[in-house]
């Protein structure tokens, strides 16, 4: 598996403040494909797949971030059955699809 340098092991990632009003004025709606985000101070919408739901949340609650390593620990946790491969690799996509959105970003 390649690894880009935005989802390297060692790098951990944070979750980015909403502009205005706090992660409690996001509003959320689940759908067949995932989640739809809106936040309304920044008038963005966006729709994210459950495993990206899964990474925003654990990392909006994870003071000082999370490495890959311990996002898909805590995937694997809630999902015991599931593959540790295919879940790092999920993972991976998601931190890739998050820090694009700007939701996320690495801790330098």
């Amino acid at each position: 598996m390649s690894t880009s340098s935005a989802t390297a092991p060692a790098t951990r990632y944070r979750a980015r403040q909403a502009i205005t009003g706090g992660p409690d004025r996001i509003l959320w709606k689940e759908v067949d494909e995932g989640w739809v985000r809106f936040d309304p101070a920044a008038g963005q919408t966006l729709l994210l797949t459950p495993i990206a739901r899964f990474v925003l949340d654990t990392l909006s609650a994870a003071a000082p971030g999370l490495s890959v390593a311990e996002l898909a620990a805590a995937a694997l946790h809630e999902e015991p059955e599931a593959d540790p491969a295919d879940a790092r690799q999920l993972i991976c996509t998601a931190l890739e699809a998050l820090t694009a959105a700007r939701l996320i970003q690495p801790i330098p």
